[in-house]
């Protein structure tokens, strides 16, 4: 029985469960965790709850040092500012030695004994004078890590084209599978940039509604299929999906906008 709790590192990451120890933790409260690589600030998403745990040995769970003090939160007020500061130094060495990278966030350890750059870069990129230069300057263990287009969309942020933020960088803990055929099944524009998000690939919003459309398109009837309707036998001329609605035309030319609800397919004979 181990006593596990749910924890954050940044916004819109997964939650990642640690060890809660005996340590009485709530919902957003700060704490300091000893993580593979050093110790890092987070906060709690799920309050400890005791489990029994299938965990390989190899894979311990990380562990909760303490609740974070008000001399840890001036840390990491320090922290942010030399981040800033890394962030600043990574870019700049980058474009001097004409990396073909994209320098997206830097990341210290709580301890401060490592910092995490990461990039993203088309292909793969040697970054071995990079690598030793942050090491010179930063005085510390450096990593660089290189992410994929839709990461480096989460960690950059943004301004998406419903002119809201990205989801990815507020609210959403992993990427789903996107494809072609949810902008199809919703009718949209199939165009490059009509459905291209700030990432350059397809928008991950395609996928809120895909389910809803690809019901609502198994009900619609199809253009210029007859239907029964309360006044009699019709044709379809127009779908409405949002709406849920179809208009018919009856044999006398006369159109009425109806609900699904208020029309019966006619199955087709199969000889």
């Amino acid at each position: 029985m181990t006593r596990v709790t749910g924890i954050r590192w940044r916004q819109a990451d997964p939650i990642t469960y640690v060890d809660a120890a005996d340590l009485e933790l709530r919902r957003n409260n700060y704490v300091v965790v000893q993580a593979a690589k050093g110790e890092e600030f987070a906060w709690v998403v799920r309050e400890p709850r005791n489990l029994v745990l299938s965990q390989p040995d190899d894979e311990p769970l990380l562990t909760v040092t303490r609740k974070a003090t008000a001399s840890d939160f001036g840390r990491w007020q320090q922290i942010k500012e030399m981040e800033q500061d890394a962030f600043k130094v990574a870019r700049t060495k980058a474009r001097e030695l004409e990396l073909g990278m994209k320098i997206v966030d830097a990341h210290y350890t709580f301890d401060r004994s490592r910092l995490t750059v990461t990039f993203g870069a088309q292909g793969r990129v040697d970054f071995r004078v990079l690598l030793h230069e942050l090491g010179a300057t930063m005085r510390c263990r450096v990593e660089l890590r290189q992410v994929g287009d839709r990461d480096v969309a989460k960690l950059t942020g943004g301004i998406g084209r419903c002119g809201r933020m990205l989801c990815c960088s507020t609210w959403m803990s992993k990427f789903d599978a996107i494809s072609i055929r949810m902008a199809k099944e919703q009718a949209l524009p199939i165009s490059a940039d009509g459905l291209a998000g700030a990432c350059g690939r397809l928008r991950c919003c395609l996928r809120y509604e895909y389910e809803q459309y690809r019901e609502i398109n198994r009900a619609m009837p199809r253009i210029g299929e007859e239907v029964s309707t309360p006044k009699g036998m019709a044709k379809v001329i127009v779908g409405h999906r949002v709406k849920e609605t179809v208009s018919v035309r009856y044999a006398n030319d006369q159109v009425l906008e109806l609900p699904l609800a208020e029309l019966e397919r006619i199955p087709t004979s199969k000889s």
